[in-house]
């Protein structure tokens, strides 16, 4: 399998896991050790957050067999951090200004140049 589409599907495991423990933890009951305990083990999201956790592992793990751990690391994140940025504008009502823009813009532009770079293995 082509190292991109790891990448890719490592980003989107990373973003379902971000978006899903937002989401479990905004319905625990931390009125004590055990009903925080007890609702994160009751709770949709949080397994949901745990497969996902899953996924991103096993495509990470995946990809860095197949290229280097920097570009992997790299893009990964990269691409979880504007895909996250993008929803959280979209659906979480997140404000978007001309700095924060600047800011993807940037990493955008680190991640090809990284990737541009190359280095497998």
């Amino acid at each position: 399998m082509n190292h991109w589409v790891l990448i890719v599907i490592a980003a989107g495991s990373n973003v379902a896991l971000n978006l899903s423990l937002k989401k479990g933890g905004q319905a625990l009951d931390v009125s004590s050790p055990w009903t925080i305990v007890m609702s994160i083990l009751t709770s949709g999201w949080m397994w949901l957050a745990v497969v996902s956790a899953g996924f991103l592992l096993t495509a990470f793990v995946a990809a860095i067999r197949l290229y280097s751990l920097s570009l992997t690391y790299t893009a990964v994140t990269a691409l979880a951090m504007v895909l996250l940025t993008v929803i959280g504008v979209m659906l979480h009502q997140e404000s978007l200004n001309p700095a924060r823009i600047a800011g993807l813009a940037l990493i955008i532009a680190g991640l090809a140049l990284t990737a541009m770079a190359g280095g497998s293995s």
